[in-house]
């Protein structure tokens, strides 16, 4: 066969099968297709992979009395931002802000740390449990959590599977001498809406006393006392050393203007190959980078969402460089979706309705519960909710109670602007973003890009162009 040539492949439409856990991965073969079927194919499909890769959000903890950050009745929405002397709601969490004056943070703290109360420890939810579930039976890659509670690890899951994107409250570190705590350290001060100050004592060689002399003792049997213990430490020393860092100590959660850590990004390229199914929950796929992991992971394995809402990644624009042959082929089968299932509705609801189909001959499951009947989807129900005006094919959308119509003007529902920081220059990128294609959040702009670009893996990654015409807030 001559080189240039290449031989007509079958039409991948041709060869499909009606199997749930192969692309297209259509959920009901019946017509009209049935709520129950649905259910059992999408668990059908978890049963069958071993390397399911876990995408969750505030979503899951909000019934565990966690409030969200973005929805109507969330943390930013009910933010008195004049009280605590903020511009706005995300200043709470600006690095910047923080630095300036680390005071608005802790007056808000306590409803970080106990929103419950101050005795009362928040539970893990039906959904973090799910989680430890898909670990117990051995389908768990990874969880990439946008959480700073560290519910997942208290419900079960263990910590080499977790990542925790953006950072924990589990811990605190001190931003002058870098030593890392326990939050049980900073607990009073959280309490009493007080900054808390690094109370480790400085060990610099300067300010360590002599050590303190002794005197013998005599081996008299004589009545007389003994003489005192001689110390060389004086006063000067305990005026001139101090004995503390007093450093201001920063929960190890990642705040605006800081870049993730590297585990992140190092556990995703790990993943990247490895995972034979995505399931996001909870998420309203609004804050980079990790909005970004839909596109970074291959397309040609099933993509689960379970939330409230109809949610979408950000836009992707290759730009000047050509997608890859196989990718093209491989994603031309979600013409009018994302997501192979919907599952919208509480997240505890649609987790106890999996667990109840994975675990058929095991009713005791803890995580089990009951499961409430999912909302009608007659032509009058579905006007009145504006689930008619929904783009996506309905047979992939499965309505459990809580679930909300979208009514915004995008496709799926919600608009989306990257703030993104050049690996260059460290600087926010305005304008043009070059995007390496097979690093996760690996960003330059564009007068790094020339540059950067060949210095990264050799210049042998390609890079796509995205631009930003606004900033995110």
């Amino acid at each position: 066969m001559h080189p240039s040539k290449k031989s007509k492949r079958p039409s991948k439409r041709q060869n499909r099968k009606s199997n749930p856990s192969a692309p297209p991965f259509n959920l009901c073969s019946s017509s009209p297709p049935s709520f129950s079927e649905a259910i059992a194919s999408v668990s059908e499909v978890l049963k069958s992979r071993k390397k399911i890769l876990v995408l969750s959000g505030a979503g899951i903890s909000v019934s565990c009395g966690i409030p969200d950050f973005r929805s109507p009745q969330g943390l930013y929405a009910n933010l008195d931002t004049q009280e605590l002397g903020l511009v706005c709601p995300e200043d709470l969490f600006d690095l910047e802000c923080f630095q300036d004056d680390p005071s608005p943070f802790y007056k808000f703290a306590k409803a970080l740390y106990f929103p419950l109360g101050n005795d009362k420890r928040v539970e893990p939810s039906d959904s973090h449990r799910f989680l430890a579930l898909l670990e117990k039976q051995g389908k768990l890659l990874r969880v990439y959590t946008q959480n700073i509670d560290g519910l997942e690890e208290v419900a079960g899951v263990s910590p080499k599977r977790m990542v925790y994107a953006h950072g924990s409250l589990r811990w605190a570190t001190c931003v002058k001498c870098k030593q890392k705590v326990s939050a049980s350290a900073i607990e009073k001060s959280v309490k009493k809406g007080q900054v808390a100050h690094c109370q480790v004592s400085l060990k610099s060689p300067k300010c360590i006393p002599a050590p303190s002399k002794r005197v013998k003792r005599s081996r008299s049997s004589s009545n007389e006392e003994a003489p005192a213990r001689i110390s060389t430490r004086s006063t000067a020393y305990e005026s001139q050393c101090p004995t503390k860092c007093s450093g201001v100590l920063k929960p190890d959660v990642t705040f605006f203007g800081e870049t993730l850590q590297d585990k992140v990004r190092r556990c995703l390229e790990a993943d990247r190959d490895k995972a034979d199914a995505l399931i996001v929950i909870g998420t309203s796929l609004s804050v980079s980078p990790m909005s970004k992991v839909i596109q970074y992971l291959p397309p040609n394995i099933p993509r689960i969402l379970i939330n409230r809402t109809i949610v979408s990644p950000p836009p992707y624009s290759p730009g000047d460089d050509e997608s890859d042959e196989k990718d093209n082929e491989e994603q031309e089968f979600r013409e009018d979706y994302t997501f192979d299932a919907y599952l919208l509705g509480f997240c505890d609801d649609v987790t106890r309705a999996l667990v109840k189909e994975m675990e058929a001959e095991n009713v005791q499951n803890e995580v089990e519960g009951q499961i409430l009947s999912a909302m009608g989807r007659s032509d009058t129900t579905s006007s009145e909710h504006g689930w008619q005006t929904t783009p996506i094919p309905h047979d992939r959308i499965l309505l459990f109670p809580g679930a909300i119509a979208s009514t915004g003007d995008t496709n799926e529902g919600s608009s989306y602007v990257e703030v993104a920081h050049c690996d260059g220059c460290n600087n926010k990128i305005i304008g043009t973003i070059r995007k390496c294609i097979q690093c996760f959040d690996y960003d330059l702009c564009h007068e790094c890009y020339p540059r950067m670009s060949k210095k990264h893996f050799n210049g042998e990654h390609k890079f796509a162009v995205d631009k930003q015409e606004t900033e995110f807030f």
